[in-house]
């Protein structure tokens, strides 16, 4: 069957296209001449994911390592004014990491742009604590942490409030500094959950079966689904 092109003049919100939305805000660009939007990642999975969420058939380039990444990442970009245009509505803007806001999105379909968050920027962690074990050995401790990551403190406080009004944890945010260089410093805010709300965050996040995700990311929060899904990917 062949690939439909997005062609209408408005988008109406879905799971799949909310989740792409979080990939924009995060690893997404917009670019300056008002037609092509871009996702670049070093996992090649997520631009395919990406290309399958939107129907497109466009393949991914390959970004060898650079100054900027020392890693192979990859680039895939589609052109669609009607799409472009869409995303600026919606709160996209290009070189959004410090202009973003806030996403006028449908709060049904949160969780799934904050999936595409995590997928994106974000981070799911899990590690045995034992650094108490030398007192004793049964000190030994589950950690868990759910990260957000961006140059906007606006876009992260947004995201913030949006999931303590919805689901009532709020995480707390934290300030990260990016890059070595004393003259290149921006700064960078890290919205954290830790144990307990990361694991509501988690099964928020991850509601059903067959969702659109990174495949690692979802085998380390998997143990902590209530459903336990089987995610096919």
């Amino acid at each position: 069957m062949s690939k439909q092109r997005l062609v209408r003049k408005d988008f109406p919100w879905s799971s799949n296209l909310a989740y792409v939305v979080g990939l924009i805000a995060t690893d997404g660009n917009l670019s300056s001449d008002k037609r092509h939007v871009s996702l670049t990642s070093c996992d090649l999975n997520l631009c395919k994911i990406f290309l399958g969420c939107l129907n497109k058939s466009n393949r991914p380039t390959l970004n060898p390592p650079s100054a900027i990444s020392r890693k192979n990442c990859y680039r895939v970009q589609i052109g669609d004014v009607v799409f472009y245009n869409w995303l600026l509505k919606i709160g996209l803007t290009p070189n959004k990491s410090l202009s973003i806001e806030k996403i006028d999105i449908d709060y049904k379909y949160f969780p799934d742009f904050l999936r595409g968050n995590i997928d994106g920027d974000g981070s799911i962690i899990f590690y045995k604590d034992k650094y108490n074990t030398a007192l004793n050995t049964n000190y030994v401790y589950d950690r868990l942490f759910v990260y957000f990551l961006s140059a906007s403190k606006k876009y992260i406080m947004w995201i913030q409030k949006t999931i303590q009004t919805i689901i009532n944890i709020s995480g707390s945010i934290q300030n990260k500094r990016s890059g070595k260089n004393a003259m290149r410093y921006r700064p960078m805010y890290l919205l954290k959950f830790s144990t307990k709300e990361a694991k509501i965050l988690l099964n928020y996040v991850y509601y059903k079966k067959n969702l659109p995700c990174l495949k690692r990311k979802y085998l380390i929060a998997k143990p902590f689904l209530d459903f336990q899904a089987q995610i096919t990917l």
